[in-house]
């Protein structure tokens, strides 16, 4: 038996950005955090957490362009904030969010890790599931997705949509170019 994730990690993104994670297990689900910096610059930093059943549960997210946070509610809904310098605090109550919905971040790595270690007990690698939920674009723009497609290429490589695949490994964290990783707690 073995204990909770509790790991750090870096890594590089297709663009050339840095992308610095940390993943902690605990009793209530996994934080999940990353921070992605572009020659020197931060592009997002990014809390998302994940409850016990391994869905998405919280997310605090920072770019130059916005905050968002968003959190599902036990009624199939989803609530939270945008805010940006040059328009007024755009409110989300009460979007559908059924249980099984998914919250997608473009450019995210730790976001499509967190999808993936969610769906890896019910999506066989070569297999498939349909997801529902919103997205937020890397231009900013937040969007409801009736439906897009999930797809387990082989044991470790994922799509979602028509996106770049991306890899996970067999705990759920993200493979990155020229990755690293360390505990989080010294033993």
């Amino acid at each position: 038996m073995t204990g909770p994730t509790r790991v750090a990690g870096s890594g590089e993104l297709t663009d050339g950005s840095i992308v610095t994670w940390t993943v902690a297990e605990g009793r209530r689900g996994r934080r999940w955090r990353e921070v992605i910096v572009l020659d020197g610059a931060p592009v997002q930093a990014l809390l998302f957490e994940t409850d016990g059943t391994r869905r998405f549960s919280h997310l605090e997210l920072a770019r130059a362009d916005g905050l968002w946070t968003f959190h599902p509610e036990t009624d199939g809904t989803l609530h939270g904030n945008q805010v940006t310098a040059n328009a007024p605090v755009r409110h989300v109550q009460g979007w559908p969010f059924a249980t099984g919905a998914v919250l997608l971040i473009e450019g995210s790595p730790i976001a499509a890790a967190a999808l993936a270690w969610g769906r890896a007990g019910s999506v066989a690698p070569g297999g498939s599931v349909e997801v529902a939920g919103v997205v937020i674009g890397r231009d900013g723009r937040l969007d409801r997705v009736d439906r897009t497609t999930l797809a387990r290429l082989d044991a470790t490589h994922w799509r979602v949509g028509e996106g770049m695949p991306f890899e996970v490994d067999v705990d759920g964290l993200p493979v990155l170019a020229n990755g690293r990783r360390h505990p989080l707690e010294v033993a």
